[in-house]
């Protein structure tokens, strides 16, 4: 991927995944039937991509049955933390995601060590450890705890540490396939699995009276959730194609504190204690980041004159 290209998916996939949480909440509080919602996110998203194509504007082959047997794997690891986000954002505030999102880090730093064969500097170890420190910091002083959302937090992030190794890995084996396939496999193969997961898990008939109900804001909020679904998958996509798994899931965390000053101006309250395990860890995004290394090495530098 050309570093123009490159540069802007991470920049969109930063604007989308600071901003999708938040968006997430208002669209279950709004329709509070996750995977109904999930699903017309996944559903809009592979429709999207099919219009957009037949439009001349992208382009993609139709996929093999080999490579959509092949990418069964990939899915499942895709649909999975999606689905368990959306339960837990019903229960808990979106700093308390954030937290959940957080502590992955340092079982991704060690995967990516002991099966890719990333190498991280001491660094990036030191960098992790701190960024999940800060989110069990956030965690202890939370002022919103719920045991089910909680349960449900816990199983993302755990969903999240085999997503970021498997996918990475998948990744590495599929080279060939483009962002716009790749991105279109996990919505078009994903929105069955969901749909069909809704109608067991969820009550059709007060989802058609609720949905009467939907205000004008509960509405948009949905609908913009589908666009920026989209937006994240794909950007997503191209990130993890050029970025170690580690990197990825830092990446990802940095965009969550973004999601709290969102979250902080449209009203959420939180302890000072709570604020301060989120300061940690957001100096633990910047100690990994290319500035911190170059903060490292300026007072190296100085220590040694």
């Amino acid at each position: 991927m050309p570093i123009l290209g490159g540069t802007v998916m991470v920049l969109l996939y930063v604007m989308c995944s600071s901003c999708m949480l938040v968006v997430n909440k208002a669209s279950v509080d709004a329709l509070p039937f996750s995977y109904t919602v999930t699903a017309l996110q996944t559903g809009a998203s592979a429709l999207l991509l099919l219009l957009t194509r037949s439009l001349g504007i992208i382009s993609f082959p139709n996929p093999s049955r080999k490579v959509v047997w092949d990418w069964l794997g990939v899915l499942v690891a895709w649909v999975v933390p999606i689905l368990f986000n959306m339960n837990a954002v019903s229960k808990v505030t979106v700093e308390t995601m954030m937290m959940f999102r957080s502590i992955t880090v340092v079982a991704v730093a060690v995967g990516d060590s002991l099966f890719l064969g990333s190498r991280q500097g001491v660094r990036q170890i030191i960098a992790c450890a701190v960024i999940s420190a800060g989110g069990i910091s956030y965690a202890w002083n939370d002022l919103h705890f719920d045991l089910e959302g909680y349960t449900w937090g816990l199983m993302y992030s755990v969903s999240m540490i085999v997503n970021s190794l498997y996918v990475k890995s998948a990744f590495e084996k599929h080279k060939d396939l483009s962002v716009w396939t790749k991105t279109y496999l996990n919505n078009a193969l994903g929105t069955p699995i969901v749909i069909g997961i809704a109608l067991w898990r969820e009550d059709m008939v007060e989802l058609w009276s609720k949905s009467q109900s939907v205000t004008l804001w509960g509405a948009t909020a949905v609908a913009a959730s589908c666009f920026m679904g989209l937006g994240i998958s794909m950007s997503g996509i191209a990130c993890r194609s050029v970025l170690s798994a580690t990197s990825f899931d830092v990446l990802g965390n940095c965009t969550k504190y973004l999601t709290l000053g969102i979250s902080a101006l449209l009203g959420s309250t939180n302890s000072a204690a709570s604020i301060a395990g989120i300061i940690v860890a957001l100096g633990g995004c910047a100690l990994y980041s290319p500035a911190g290394a170059m903060m490292v090495d300026t007072l190296r530098c100085r220590s040694v004159g």
